[in-house]
């Protein structure tokens, strides 16, 4: 260790004459960057702080006692409500979680608040709703012809795409799926609790499932994805769970399986009575 002191300098900024134990010491308490540059005499050049030798030490020490990065790309970018998200931030979010649920969820959460989770559910389903309708609506549209090329009879296409229908979806659907994110997640947290689980408490419940739900938006506004939705949504937001609670994974499944298979009853006896409905009269 050399008994000269150093001349430092930061983004232009002369930071004055220190010795080696200042310049430790400015380290610990953050008050000097590590990208910070220093000069000794006999230096040919200024060199930044974290790149000499003598403070390696120094600097490991410092770096253990930062908290790790989130593992959702979401909640390291977008911190606050007027925060708009950068394209690499949506996709690094949905890559991670369709495809990483394990280290995103399992992931140390700093606080389980709902703005995040919140934010992503709404940029999601808006910008389902921006893509997928216009690739929807032309796959309505030419489904007759579709249709006729395997012989099946023509109909007259529908006009599917008005900015009618288009404006009553924007608004419609995030509402949808922030209420049904809602109510999804005390049903669901209820059956957790019922078996023993959701111990991270139903914060961290609506968490995921609106991050879950969220991508399946994504999902679900390309035609070629969207069947994969029941099946998908269903192993990912059991799984997830399982995670972000740090606990055995059938909790999740018996919750999400049980609200699931209760909501498609639900929707199989109003279709059936839709149908009897005309000839009950």
């Amino acid at each position: 260790m050399s008994p000269q002191p150093y001349h430092l300098a930061d983004r232009g900024q002369s930071l004055g004459v220190l010795d080696y134990e200042a310049v430790l010491a400015g380290l610990a308490t953050g008050r000097l960057s590590p990208d910070a540059l220093a000069w000794q005499e006999g230096d040919a050049a200024w060199v930044a702080l974290r790149l000499r030798p003598e403070f390696a030490s120094g600097l490991s020490a410092v770096a253990s006692l930062e908290p790790p990065p989130p593992a959702m790309p979401w909640e390291a970018q977008v911190t606050r409500w007027r925060t708009r998200p950068k394209f690499a931030t949506l996709w690094a979010t949905l890559k991670a979680v369709l495809f990483r649920p394990q280290a995103t969820f399992t992931a140390e959460v700093a606080a389980d608040g709902l703005r995040a989770p919140l934010q992503w559910l709404l940029w999601a389903s808006i910008i389902a709703v921006l893509v997928g309708f216009p690739l929807w609506s032309l796959l309505l549209t030419l489904r007759p012809v579709l249709l006729g090329k395997i012989g099946v009879p023509e109909t007259a296409a529908p006009a599917i795409f008005n900015l009618t229908y288009f404006f009553r979806a924007l608004a419609v659907y995030p509402l949808a799926a922030v209420v049904g994110t809602f109510v999804t997640t005390f049903i669901v947290h209820g059956l957790l609790r019922l078996f023993g689980g959701g111990r991270g408490g139903w914060r961290r419940t609506f968490r995921t499932l609106a991050y879950v739900g969220g991508a399946m938006c994504f999902v679900l506004a390309i035609p070629a994805t969207a069947c994969a939705v029941p099946l998908w949504g269903f192993l990912l937001a059991f799984l997830a769970l399982g995670f972000a609670h740090q606990e055995p994974a059938w909790r999740g499944f018996l919750a999400v399986g049980i609200m699931a298979a209760v909501g498609g009853c639900t929707g199989l006896i109003f279709t059936v009575w839709s149908f009897a409905r005309p000839f009950m009269r």
